[in-house]
């Protein structure tokens, strides 16, 4: 009699294609754990601001190398066409998103654009300065504005997260120029 068992045979290809099927999925883990890591694209904004300082009349605000660590520029956008506007985009510490707006457009279209339908629930001071908070279930901002131009904080993140960027705020003045420099001659005479 023969020693081959159908049984046998069948529990041995049962034991191969297992072994086939586990090692794919260890190269697949491996693939996949390798691959991830959160990729979040980051810019360079710094070069908008010389670019907005020659096109708005009004001091350029950003946000200054002291931001804590985790915030992570993700876009920047600058637009001198019409009235000037500048918006950076921020991934935040806790894994959310607020993106600071500066403008000399309208006030109420600039907060009305940034704020969607967030709406105001009271003031929110940052430092020396009393900011407007507006707040909605999944959207909130921080409003500032003067004469100037309109600064607007808005984003799906937490309003101490607003605050944190506002107080790593800097302002970097007009630089002068011919039209400063034509006004200051037409004061002297």
């Amino acid at each position: 009699m023969s020693e081959y068992s159908r049984a046998n045979a069948t529990f041995k290809n049962y034991a191969i294609s297992l072994g086939v099927v586990v090692g794919i999925l260890l190269v697949m883990s491996f693939v996949v754990s390798a691959r991830s890591g959160e990729n979040i694209p980051t810019v360079d904004y710094r070069p908008d601001i010389e670019v907005l300082r020659q096109a708005a009349d009004y001091p350029v605000t950003a946000p200054s190398d002291e931001l804590p660590e985790g915030w992570i520029p993700t876009s920047s956008t600058l637009d001198t066409t019409g009235p000037v506007e500048w918006s950076i985009g921020f991934a935040t510490p806790r894994d959310s998103h607020a993106m600071l707006t500066q403008s000399d457009a309208d006030r109420d279209t600039v907060v009305e654009s940034r704020s969607k339908d967030a709406e105001p629930v009271g003031t929110v001071m940052v430092g020396d300065q009393e900011w407007e908070h507006l707040d909605s279930d999944d959207w909130g901002a921080l409003v500032l504005s003067d004469d100037e131009r309109t600064l607007v904080i808005s984003g799906s993140t937490s309003v101490d997260e607003f605050a944190i960027l506002a107080e790593h705020l800097e302002s970097f003045p007009v630089p002068e120029g011919e039209d400063s420099g034509a006004d200051g001659s037409e004061d002297d005479a």
